[in-house]
């Protein structure tokens, strides 16, 4: 051992080979978690999986070099200090993704920040000293003492940013795999090793910071009358990537909406999103401010409102994305799926879960005022086919693979009008449940987050930066539904509340407001669909 420490005390080579050596042995020691999913979801047989797995392999070599280039340009030790806990910490989470199964996502490292000394040696095997000693201390004594020539700080500055450049020629020129990565991201983000504990780790803090910092609240409401005559119900409905362009209610050529065109919805003109992405478009819609709402915005939004001023709030969600909020009974659809002791439950991976035995949670709600969130899934892409149960497949053939750029433009097409035919099954099933509540003032609110892009000038999906955004990622549809009590009760008819302009992320806050006859300092009666002046509410 002696021998070997002063043969390696000896060794001297460059830095640039440093750096490849650590980002190779990376790659050999630490990737075989995330290799063995990435091969179980490409398609070796094809070219286009063959450059998958090899884009993998060179974005992973171009990321860390450059990180341990800019390291070294700030101090040569720091970068090997980093290198070493780096190596010790993958050996670490590959024993542990190895031995249970795990992924180091988000909610993972808030399991282990949250794990106390006993269930932490609880998990700890002698079994762990092997991989932690071969791959994790031994290479870390090779990375503290061998000897490097160094160039100079201009140098190694440029070694980063030309590995930052490798990375972007690479991505451009492949740029059809984005696809694949955008499909599989979360998962391959829990297993990819070191970035899946130094992302994760930056993304728990930067949530709980916002989880647990202080909303600002809202001024507080008062109720035009105390009591309503009859219960209300208002429901919002918020849709996912649903584009107004492939809506038959909206023009659209093809039967999109079957099931609600008996229904008498009040068909808003299209409207723009505030954004393209769910986190953004949510604040939005959740918040007062409207399209004047940052992605974090620090209000109380709507639903924590409403709870606060004794209104029974009820959140079921198939997606992501909302701002911290209180309410009553909050329900993702595998809470649902989980809950259900019947013999005919719901699957829980489509968005019919959301509104499984709704109208008895609503009968047996002991409140005059209710509010209902149901955050869909929607037409969430690239695997559109994922979205609907497969006897809803009424446009074929349909693209069914998450490489779309690889299906025909009319397969890709049916697939997503599948997604839009299906959430229109789910709402009309929505509002029948609505009109099967006696004594109640009922009303539904649809509106998307954003839209989305079907290939139109080569852009797929949706998240395009606002100024350059194409319109199909913006325009989204805004539609309603009263209950006859509700219009009687107001002096409402569908045309009376249409607007010639649609403000389709502004409305909602204040339109929910007035269904309950609500009021306060920030509300906006112009933003309230409700407030006609032949309704006067």
């Amino acid at each position: 051992m002696q021998n070997f420490l002063k043969w390696l005390g000896a060794l001297r080579i460059s830095l640039v080979s440093f750096v490849m050596i650590v980002c190779i042995f990376n790659l050999i020691a630490f990737q075989s978690p995330l290799l063995d999913y990435a091969l179980t979801v490409s398609d070796l047989r094809s070219s286009g999986g063959i450059i998958q797995i090899i884009s993998l392999q060179i974005l992973q070599i171009c990321l860390l070099a450059a990180s341990l280039f800019l390291l070294s340009g700030l101090s040569v030790s720091l970068m090997r200090w980093v290198v070493t806990v780096l190596f010790i910490c993958n050996a670490f989470g590959l024993y542990f993704m190895i031995s249970y199964g795990i992924e180091i996502d988000r909610s993972m490292i808030a399991n282990v920040l949250n794990t106390d000394s006993r269930e932490a040696t609880e998990l700890l095997h002698i079994s762990v000293i092997v991989p932690t000693f071969f791959l994790g201390l031994v290479p870390a004594l090779f990375v503290l003492s061998i000897n490097l020539d160094v160039p100079k700080r201009v140098w190694r500055f440029g070694y980063g940013i030309g590995s930052i450049l490798i990375l972007a020629i690479w991505i451009t020129m492949t740029s059809f795999t984005m696809l694949w990565y955008d499909n599989h991201a979360s998962r391959m983000g829990g297993k990819i090793l070191p970035w899946s504990y130094i992302v994760n780790t930056a993304r728990h803090f930067n949530r709980s910071a916002l989880d647990n910092r202080e909303q600002t609240l809202l001024p507080d409401g008062y109720f035009l009358s105390e009591k309503p005559a009859k219960r209300e119900v208002v429901v919002l409905v918020l849709g996912e990537a649903a584009r107004a362009d492939n809506f038959s209610l909206l023009g659209y050529k093809k039967n999109t909406n079957p099931f609600t065109k008996d229904h008498q919805l009040a068909i808003f003109p299209i409207g723009l999103s505030c954004s393209t992405n769910t986190i953004s478009s949510a604040a939005c819609i959740f918040t007062h401010e409207g399209q004047q709402a940052p992605s974090r915005t620090k209000f109380e939004p709507l639903p924590s409102y409403l709870t606060r001023h004794g209104i029974k709030t009820i959140y079921r969600t198939n997606n992501s994305g909302p701002p911290p909020m209180t309410v009553n009974i909050y329900q993702t659809t595998k809470d649902i799926s989980d809950s259900c002791i019947d013999t005919n439950c719901p699957s829980g991976a489509y968005d019919d879960t959301l509104i499984w035995n709704l109208d008895k949670l609503l009968k047996e709600a002991n409140a005059d005022r209710v509010f209902v969130t149901l955050h869909l899934t929607g037409s969430h892409g690239p695997a559109y086919y994922k979205k609907y149960p497969p006897e809803y497949e009424h446009f074929s053939p349909v693209c069914k693979t998450v490489q779309i750029a690889k299906c025909t433009r009319q397969e890709l097409i049916n697939a997503y009008d599948n997604t839009i035919r299906f959430t229109d099954q789910v709402i009309a099933n929505l509002i029948s449940q609505l009109k099967s509540l006696e004594q109640t003032n009922a009303t539904m609110i649809y509106v998307s987050d954003h839209g989305q892009s079907l290939g139109e000038n080569g852009y797929y999906l949706h998240g395009a930066p606002i100024a350059i955004a194409p319109p199909e990622q913006r325009r989204v549809p805004f539609m309603v539904w009263m209950s006859d009590s509700f219009k009687k009760s107001r002096n409402l008819t569908n045309a009376s509340i249409l607007t010639d302009i649609t403000l389709p992320h502004d409305y909602p806050f204040h339109s929910v407001m007035g269904a309950f006859q609500m009021r306060s300092d920030i509300y906006k009666p112009h933003f309230d669909i409700f407030n006609t002046r032949s309704g006067g509410s």
